[in-house]
């Protein structure tokens, strides 16, 4: 008799900014009913704050958890070797499981902050996956963005009408950045970081200091949102920050 053929599958789930109560539905039911959970965590010395999120779904003694360090590596050849190998990781492990099962069949979960599709690795890693094992299922539930979550602690409208906005990670000039508060109205930096001080300063420059809002580790222990920027002008901002900035036009005012 033949054996059966596996089916694996792998879900990613976007687990919103931190906040447990911001994972929807959806997603929680992924996480429950799945036989392993894949974990990344930026380094192997460091606990995974996805896996922090979705703590109070996951039964360890069922599902267990493989953690996946995934380096920030800035040579490309280096980034593409970890992926390939995380990449392996998760296929052998689907697979083995799969191979376990009557049915031939494995269900994993892929933990991670914010929405799979919005400047995460997820999508570097997808890629590699499909290369690998064309067979393998990709599955993605979107999660709450993090700029959406501060926009919405504060009470800050992040479009009316017909306005424009604009998401990106912090540009490298400030040349750019005056471009872009000139063409959208809202304008969202991701991952702001050491640019921090020159935003400000720029900022204070237009006399938009006012229209801007600061936050890190949205829905965190340590979140932290700020309104007067100005008071961030030394301030050393961690890689989960963001800054959005809303220009309001001249019939809003």
């Amino acid at each position: 008799m033949m054996p059966e053929p596996t089916y694996s599958q792998l879900i990613a789930v976007g687990l919103g900014p931190g906040d447990p109560e911001l994972v929807t539905m959806k997603g929680v039911r992924a996480i429950e009913a799945a036989d392993l959970i894949f974990a990344p965590r930026s380094r192997a010395d460091e606990a995974s704050r996805a896996l922090r999120i979705a703590q109070p779904w996951i039964d360890p003694q069922r599902q267990p958890v493989i953690p996946l360090t995934i380096p920030m590596h800035k040579d490309p050849a280096q980034a593409a070797a970890a992926y390939r190998h995380i990449a392996d990781e998760i296929g052998s492990r689907l697979s083995a499981r799969a191979a376990q099962h009557p049915q031939g069949v494995a269900r994993g979960v892929y933990l991670l902050l914010g929405d799979p599709l919005l400047y995460g690795t997820f999508t570097t890693l997808r890629d590699e996956l499909a290369a690998r094992f064309p067979s393998l299922v990709v599955v993605i539930i979107p999660g709450v963005t993090s700029f959406a979550a501060a926009a919405a602690q504060v009470g800050l409208p992040l479009s009316s009408g017909d306005d424009r906005i604009a998401i990106l990670p912090a540009p490298e000039t400030m040349t750019e950045l005056r471009d872009l508060l000139a063409q959208f109205e809202t304008v969202i930096l991701m991952k702001v970081g050491s640019k921090l001080p020159q935003i400000v300063a720029t900022l204070a420059e237009l006399r938009l200091l006012e229209n801007a809002v600061y936050a890190e580790h949205i829905g965190m222990p340590e979140e932290l949102i700020v309104r007067d920027i100005g008071s961030l002008r030394d301030y050393q901002a961690p890689y989960l920050s963001l800054l959005i900035v809303r220009r309001l036009r001249e019939s809003q005012r």
